[in-house]
């Protein structure tokens, strides 16, 4: 007898049961005569289509949610996300620059520097309907900020008699949208596990600042946010539980004169990871380890016999899991979203604030934390709900192009740009490699916002200790200064002579300024003095452009360092000009040191000529 088959290729209700009667009266034509819709066969038939036209929908769908491409549940992406090893993220803040000012005494002929405090990281500030904090502490007493850029200003103000009554010190600063939050969760016996993990409460956490652990589990108050920074039961946070090593401040090395911090690897078994939910809350999730190898060899020895417990055991190969009978504060920030993006001027309100201001009088000390007052300059922008299901699933298709390694000179580059801001960050970076030396030349702002060759030891020795995990083995890196050449520009043009001689000469000075700003150059990055030109040309009242020269100006107020380009006159260093081009070597970037002095416009009219 024939095998029996049913066709496969049906997977809907009114196929499958034709499917079914065609079986039935193919190989039971003397069994069941009656098809019809009110026999008892056909109930059968009905019940046997549904259920295969069912199983085929859960079959589908099941199929469907592990492709990335049809998947349609978040959790579903979600899970596709974490076996790609990409976290998707949550809600993100905004972020203003904002600028705080103080009001000092004068001392002498300077400000007071004894009443310039420090303003905690975590203070609170409001606008538009969101609550703002600063991420890292301001300092008042020092022109640089973390990242080592000068970004304090003072204003004098006067009397009647022309006496100074005060300063007006302004620090720039950034802020960021959000709340931060102390979580705390007590361990019993029952909880310490592999992988022991729980859910923060919220729904728009923007992520976790910090977690230490404190033995007892009756604790009424929560640490302190200067505990969540010193405390040596500290849980540091990682990409995935098998990396070892986190990047941090290094207190062992001074602060150097441009505010930079020290940093330095440690290697740390308390680690613990983070990720989203697909209903959007966030986990946090510990280690496998019960104990250290130290701890159980302490057990072995206390018999008089030597082991080296960790040559038979990783226990802790994915870091340790909590400790019983102790209690874990998890400081996090809650707030951002689309919403927290405001305009400009809008936060000017202070709210709960940690601002130590410990000058020898108490009252000045008191009126000098009063004086505070913010004002953002720049609008509150780049805050966002969390993605779309449509935005994860380019996330992870994209992430596959994504790589923790420094292969080629971009990564490099890439990589310095994702090192913590605290640690410092280079004003210009130039990057090339020549068989296998890469070689990375840095730039730094003097205090006028003037790029400058005198770079922080702290900010190399810290980009050269974080870029060794990610250099590849037979890579040998080398950081240097880069050279800035400093320009002089005599520039003559021919104006209308109707035209006002001062503005045009105003307008010229402010053209060329812009166009050699140090923010619109890069290391490597020419002059194109045609260009130059082509914009003089179009101001209001120019007729032509004369003459116009460049000179490299070395030494004294200026920089040392020379134009790789040819001099037209060595005497007075008069650029050579190629094809209307001066060109720069990678590790080399133009500017203008002084505007005002080394911008020389004459312009020329019909009727006279002047010089300024």
């Amino acid at each position: 007898m024939a095998e029996k088959k049913l066709a496969y290729t049906e997977r809907e209700f009114v196929g499958l049961r034709n499917e079914l009667i065609n079986f039935t009266q193919k190989y039971y034509p003397d069994l069941v005569q009656n098809f019809n819709d009110a026999s008892v066969f056909s109930v059968l038939m009905d019940l046997n289509a549904a259920i295969a036209d069912n199983l085929h929908f859960h079959i589908d769908r099941t199929a469907q949610e592990n492709v990335l491409q049809y998947a349609q549940q978040k959790s579903s992406i979600y899970n596709i996300a974490r076996t790609y090893g990409l976290k998707i993220p949550g809600y993100r803040p905004s972020v203003a620059i904002v600028d705080f000012s103080i009001t000092v005494p004068p001392f002498g002929d300077s400000e007071d520097i004894r009443y310039l405090g420090i303003l905690r990281a975590g203070s609170q500030f409001f606008g538009g309907g969101n609550s703002f904090e600063n991420l890292y502490d301001i300092d008042f007493s020092t022109q640089y900020d973390q990242q080592g850029f000068v970004n304090r200003t003072k204003i004098p103000t006067f009397d009647s008699n022309n006496n100074i009554l005060n300063y007006v010190i302004t620090k720039r600063e950034v802020v960021v949208a959000g709340t931060t939050k102390v979580f705390k969760k007590p361990v019993r016996s029952t909880d310490v596990v592999p992988f022991f993990n729980f859910f923060l409460p919220e729904k728009n956490v923007l992520g976790v600042t910090g977690i230490i652990q404190k033995d007892g589990t009756s604790f009424q108050s929560v640490p302190s946010y200067a505990e969540f920074q010193t405390s040596p039961n500290k849980w540091y946070e990682v990409d995935a539980l098998a990396e070892d090593m986190v990047f941090v401040e290094d207190p062992t090395k001074p602060i150097d004169a441009f505010g930079i911090k020290p940093g330095k690897y440690i290697k740390t078994d308390n680690r613990f990871i983070t990720e989203y939910t697909g209903e959007g809350f966030m986990k946090v999730q510990f280690g496998a380890g019960t104990t250290t190898p130290e701890q159980q060899l302490k057990e072995f020895t206390n018999t008089g016999v030597k082991l080296r417990l960790q040559d038979y055991q990783n226990n802790i190969g994915l870091g340790l899991t909590v400790t019983p009978n102790t209690t874990i504060f998890v400081q996090y920030r809650v707030g951002g979203g689309s919403g927290s993006n405001v305009g400009s001027g809008a936060i000017n309100q202070i709210g709960t604030i940690d601002f130590v201001v410990n000058g020898p009088n108490d009252q000045v000390s008191r009126n000098v934390i009063q004086s505070l007052s913010v004002n953002n300059i720049t609008a509150a922008i780049g805050g966002s709900n969390p993605p779309t299901t449509e935005e994860m699933r380019n996330m992870v298709a994209f992430n596959f192009a994504a790589q923790k390694r420094a292969v080629t000179v971009n990564d490099y580059k890439s990589i310095i740009d994702t090192m913590p801001g605290r640690f410092g960050a280079p004003a210009k970076v130039s990057i090339t490699e020549n068989n296998n030396k890469v070689s990375i030349q840095v730039l730094s702002y003097d205090n006028n916002g003037k790029l400058t060759q005198v770079t922080s030891n702290n900010l190399k020795n810290n980009l050269a200790n974080y870029l060794a995990r990610f250099r590849m083995v037979n890579d040998y890196i080398s950081i240097d200064n880069a050279k800035v050449v400093d320009l002089e520009f005599d520039i003559s043009v021919v104006m209308e002579s109707d035209r006002n001689q001062g503005q045009v000469i105003t307008e010229i000075i402010s053209l060329v300024s812009n166009y050699m700003a140090p923010a619109n150059r890069d290391l490597g990055q020419g002059v194109n003095v045609s260009e130059i030109r082509k914009q003089i040309q179009n101001l209001q009242g120019v007729l032509t452009i004369a003459d116009l020269k460049v000179f490299n100006k070395v030494g004294g107020k200026y920089s040392s360092s020379e134009t790789s380009q040819r001099y037209k006159d060595p005497a007075t260093k008069e650029i050579q000009l190629i094809d209307d081009n001066i060109f720069a070597e990678p590790e080399q970037v133009y500017q203008v040191r002084f505007d005002q002095v080394d911008i020389k416009v004459r312009t020329k009219n019909f009727k006279t000529v002047d010089f300024s």
